[in-house]
């Protein structure tokens, strides 16, 4: 992926073209993401260790925790693109057809969690009754159950586990997930799908998951022939992760047991396990928890934690770092008897050794057997035979939920009167999609500089992140006669701002390095008379800087080119200055991109985060108003780029046509839940 030519008569280009999807399956780790020691890696792990930081500092007082919960249970919801909370109207339930075995009597149902969101299930119900039934929601992981192209849904793969239920005194509700289920939908979005404007759109297909799990305890609890407070739920693998968010989102779950569904950040970004993984695992973690906090959210509520000591997507040594973080909460809430930690010998496999305790957990908190025996789980019925529809009906919307689940911002009336002023909207998007940026500030460090005749070019690393975080930075290159270069320099550089004459070695870009040490000579006058030359910036992506620098063919007087390499940007600058890539492949750029969404800032937020600081810096730098203009993919960030700088940018009246949908713009977390993108353009306009 290449950038379009420079235009000479754009004032300023910002071309932030978003990384290239992952079109394949999990892919072998690249050493840009293997090698502990590099930039990225050091990066990514330090962000962990904040996050981790963060969630055992609010874990660490359980006597707080019943009044601060209800906001984290509120944060999680929005986070699931839950909040607000759709609304629950007739769930239209039917039974479609009746299977009988000497123990239970399965009814093949389903019901509408939103008018056409169809939830295919069996209900298993057993035959001998003492009074109103303890129940279970099971919520099924990935298993493919197909008889030629008609998809069974994955509940019939898991029919062993609500049939050992049944047959041991409870009811137990098995639902399909969109992905598996009758009627596909989707899980696979940014993993090999390429739709990363999930991200923007506020959608995960964790929260679709989860909502279904919600209303699937409305159906429960409607039943006269159930106990709506003894209510609990279990699923393994995906099934596990969808126990956690159902069981943490709503506390009429009684008791739970996630088998094999949540590790901690630093097995999935450090660790790579979130290469495993699809979306659905997942929330927009735009409050960068860590998932012990997730799990907190069931106590003090029975809570068994199941795993394997060999599951490659969910290492043991993370599951068991929740618990230890998490067994804070319980023992200070004086429940330390409910809460348990499960492992076993073996793979990610659903085994008996792994199963039974957790039936067990179920009859010892909602059917007062603690003793009780856990004979085998069996399967007893051909898959076909439980399955719900003969047709699937006609108006059903499940298969297109990611399109319409979480609605995008309305579009504002044709006259402008109902849009957000300007400055009301930059304000709303710094709280939900750009929190970061007021911490952020662009601190510079000279690299290298060259001369050839009046023209004087500079590289310079820029960083915006904290002092105390290793690992990235921005390039910016600029160019033009040596009197402007050298004034823009010291308003750039703190003063004093000693160089080496000489060119600098060949050094990777750091985060937050120390000034360049000097030789006794400052190469840059700290008196320099004021700056009123025009400034053209060029925001690059993978290309080499250089190159793209030698395109522009800087001015001999009043004018300064620059071009400002994005992080993780493979660069040549002058004299063979070198940084390398983040990824050298389209699978290998996706995986970044998701690593960065789970720390929760999507990397077309940090690249915006970069640009607004550097654009801030030049301005304060020219004390001129500066032009922006963009095409293509790179419009939208600079619309965001000019709408958040602190000083006002002026966009050129011909500025090009905004993406052609949504869907082709760059992913910012809610951006389009809280604007259009014709709205965006029209405040950045105003400022």
């Amino acid at each position: 992926m290449h950038l379009p030519p420079l235009l000479r008569t754009l004032p300023l280009l910002l071309c932030t073209l978003p990384l290239p999807s992952l079109l394949g399956q999990t892919p072998a780790p690249t050493t840009a993401l293997a090698s502990p020691d590099s930039p990225l890696q050091q990066y990514l792990a330090a962000r962990v260790t904040e996050a981790e930081t963060r969630t055992r500092r609010d874990l660490e007082n359980p006597s707080t925790w019943p009044t601060r919960a209800p906001s984290l249970r509120k944060e999680l919801l929005g986070m699931l693109g839950l909040d607000p909370m759709p609304p629950r109207g007739d769930l239209k339930p039917v039974v479609t057809g009746r299977l009988e075995h000497e123990d239970f009597t399965i009814e093949k149902l389903h019901f509408q969690s939103l008018p056409g969101l169809y939830v295919t299930g069996n209900l298993y119900l057993p035959k001998r009754r003492n009074g109103k039934l303890p129940a279970i929601l099971y919520v099924c992981g990935h298993s493919v159950m197909k008889e030629g192209n008609v998809s069974l849904g994955n509940k019939t793969g898991y029919q062993h586990h609500p049939a050992w239920f049944a047959r041991n005194g409870f009811a137990c509700l098995a639902i399909d997930t969109i992905q598996l289920g009758e009627i596909p939908g989707l899980h696979h979005g940014t993993r090999n799908l390429d739709l990363w404007w999930w991200n923007s759109r506020g959608y995960t297909p964790a929260g679709v998951e989860t909502w279904n799990g919600i209303r699937a305890l409305d159906y429960l609890s409607s039943r006269e022939e159930i106990d709506p407070e003894r209510l609990g739920v279990t699923g393994r693998s995906g099934g596990g992760a969808y126990s956690w968010y159902i069981a943490a989102a709503d506390e009429r779950v009684k008791a739970a047991v996630p088998v094999a569904g949540i590790t901690d950040l630093r097995n999935h970004v450090v660790d790579n396990v979130i290469d495993g993984h699809c979306d659905c695992m997942f929330l927009l973690n735009t409050k960068g928890w860590d998932f012990a906090k997730l799990a907190a959210l069931v106590a003090p509520r029975p809570l068994l934690i199941a795993n394997t000591d060999k599951d490659p997507i969910f290492p043991v040594d993370g599951v068991e770092r929740i618990h230890r973080d998490v067994a804070s909460i319980y023992r200070g809430l004086g429940a330390k008897d409910k809460l348990g930690l499960l492992i076993t010998e073996g793979p990610h496999k659903d085994n008996q050794e792994l199963q039974a305790p957790a039936f067990r957990w179920f009859k010892r908190f909602l059917d007062n057997a603690p003793d009780y025996p856990a004979p085998v789980a069996e399967k007893l019925f051909p898959p076909a035979k439980l399955r719900v529809f003969d047709e699937l009906p006609k108006d059903e919307r499940t298969s297109t939920t990611h399109e319409w689940f979480v609605p995008p911002a309305p579009s504002s009336a044709s006259d402008n009167s109902s849009a957000p002023s300007a400055a009301a909207l930059a304000a709303e998007l710094r709280k939900t999609v750009f929190p970061r940026l007021a911490e952020a500030t662009a601190v510079w460090r000279m690299v290298s500089q060259s001369q050839s005749g009046a023209r004087k070019t500079v590289l310079l690393a820029a960083s915006t992140e904290p002092a105390d975080r290793p690992g990235t930075t921005s390039a910016l290159l600029l160019a033009g006669t040596k009197s402007d270069i050298e004034a823009l320099m010291v308003r750039l550089l703190p003063a004093p701002a000693p160089v080496a004459a000489a060119p600098a070695p060949q050094t990777p870009l750091s985060a937050n390095p120390a000034p360049a040490t000097p030789d006794g000579k400052p190469a840059l006058s700290p008196s320099p008379s004021p700056l009123s030359v025009q400034i053209r910036v060029r925001f690059g992506d993978r290309t080499d800087a250089a190159q793209l620098l030698a395109q522009t063919g800087a001015p001999e007087s009043s004018v300064v080119e620059a071009v400002l390499m994005a992080r993780g940007s493979a660069m040549t600058g002058p004299e063979g200055f070198e940084q390398p890539a983040w990824s050298g492949t389209e699978k290998d750029a996706a995986r970044v991109r998701r690593r960065f969404m789970l720390l929760g800032e999507t990397l077309d937020s940090v690249h915006v985060r970069d640009q607004v600081c550097v654009v801030n810096a030049l301005a304060r730098a020219t004390s001129l108003r500066i032009e922006v203009t963009a095409r293509g993919s790179a419009v939208t960030n600079a619309l965001l780029t000019a709408l958040l700088t602190a000083n006002p940018l002026t966009l050129r009246p011909e500025s090009p046509q905004l993406p052609p949908t949504d869907k082709n713009s760059p992913d910012h977390f809610n951006l389009l839940r809280q604007t259009t993108l014709q709205t965006l353009q029209t405040a950045a306009q105003q400022r």
